[in-house]
């Protein structure tokens, strides 16, 4: 998965930037413009849209390398604007695209392991705790934390959590953190215990950004 800002910015009606973050190959970031695409299809918009593909962290990025364009059509409007058949896309990569530089962990010292450590302090269950973090690198994630009662995300950057985060059913998320809770299951978290994992991470988070350790 690409981690690119949403919404892209709007450069002016008919043409939209989109910002990534990392090295990626052709075939994700071509995902990522048909991800664009189907989302515009999706809120019935209407026209044609150019769609530039550009290295930068967040929505309000400027002046980032440009990696790969692209354009599609929505209706016979957007056929006109873009010389596509109404439905239709293209996408190109640049012959000598902008190197994008690898998501690095922030500089903050909170991060998944805190959370988790914080949380078996507490004497609250953490069960079998592992470093996944391969299983969410290509989101952005610079650390994955998981046990059998509840994962922990760490991202570089806070858009890049956000939208990891809201594609769980029950998360809860600080920043560039986030608890991800599961539901069903061999190993569903205790609703009971949901809201005293959501107070540590609070409390651990704070505490570390407050004292800047």
């Amino acid at each position: 998965m690409v981690s690119f800002s949403w919404p892209p910015t709007v450069d002016r009606d008919g043409y939209i930037t989109l910002n990534v973050w990392g090295s990626y190959t052709p075939a994700q970031l071509e995902a990522s413009f048909m991800d664009v695409r189907a989302r515009y299809t999706s809120t019935r918009k209407e026209g044609g849209w150019f769609v530039s593909i550009d290295c930068g962290q967040g929505m309000d990025a400027e002046g980032g390398g440009r990696i790969a364009n692209g354009k599609f059509a929505l209706d016979a409007l957007g056929a006109a604007q873009t010389g596509l058949r109404p439905g239709g896309s293209d996408f190109e990569m640049l012959a000598s695209p902008a190197a994008c530089p690898t998501a690095q962990a922030p500089t903050s010292a909170v991060s998944a392991q805190d959370v988790v450590d914080a949380v078996t302090a507490a004497g609250l269950p953490a069960r079998d705790p592992r470093t996944n973090t391969g299983f969410c690198a290509d989101s952005g994630c610079v650390q994955l934390v998981t046990t059998d009662d509840f994962s922990v995300y760490q991202y570089v950057d806070e858009v890049a959590a956000t939208r990891m985060a809201t594609a769980f059913p029950l998360t809860h998320q600080v920043g560039l953190l986030f608890m991800r809770f599961t539901q069903g299951g061999s190993n569903p978290t205790d609703p009971a215990l949901i809201p005293q994992y959501s107070a540590i991470m609070d409390e651990v988070t704070g505490r570390l950004v407050e004292s800047g350790s």
